[in-house]
């Protein structure tokens, strides 16, 4: 019962009809509540997981301050933000008593994100994530199974059940 959902400048859409659910209005349902926790762009559940995916392309057209991601690659607050959004999308879930594997997906499309500093983000945030935490016995709850950082293509190449394609100029 899955769905498809479009970006914020309504540029790509992810097609998540494979997933037994999805959502693509967290940040609503944390806005209704007065909440200020954050929140992935999209949740993909199928049979034995959760993707929690969360998208950045400033190279479409009004793109958010495109050049803007430079700094904050540089200066960490990028990887910090995904990383709150990892936290509160993970939160929900587990508050949902959703008890399968988390697999944590930031794809990301930048001038400024080659491969190379793609491997450097993926370093950065991942040895922040409870990787450690979910080993300690006490422990049940499946915090993190993967976490990856892809550009769309590579998105498309390993997750090709939940395409994300731009949309034709003609639906725009």
């Amino acid at each position: 019962m899955g769905n498809i959902h479009y970006e914020e400048n309504g540029r790509y859409q992810i097609d998540l009809s494979a997933a037994t659910t999805s959502i693509g209005n967290l940040h609503e349902i944390f806005r209704s509540i007065g909440n200020i926790l954050s929140d992935v762009d999209f949740i993909a559940e199928v049979e034995d997981a959760i993707y929690l995916i969360e998208y950045k392309n400033t190279e479409i057209e009004n793109a958010n301050a495109p050049d803007a991601i430079r700094d904050r690659i540089s200066d960490g607050t990028l990887y910090e933000n995904i990383l709150k959004k990892y936290y509160g999308s993970a939160f929900y879930m587990l508050a949902c008593e959703k008890k399968k594997p988390f697999h944590f997906i930031f794809i990301i499309e930048s001038k400024h994100m080659d491969q190379t500093i793609r491997k450097r983000a993926w370093a950065s945030i991942k040895r922040r994530l409870p990787y450690e935490l979910q080993k300690r016995p006490e422990v049940s709850a499946n915090l993190i199974k993967d976490f990856k950082v892809l550009s769309i293509q590579e998105w498309n190449e390993q997750y090709n059940m939940f395409p994300l394609t731009k949309i034709a100029e003609t639906h725009l």
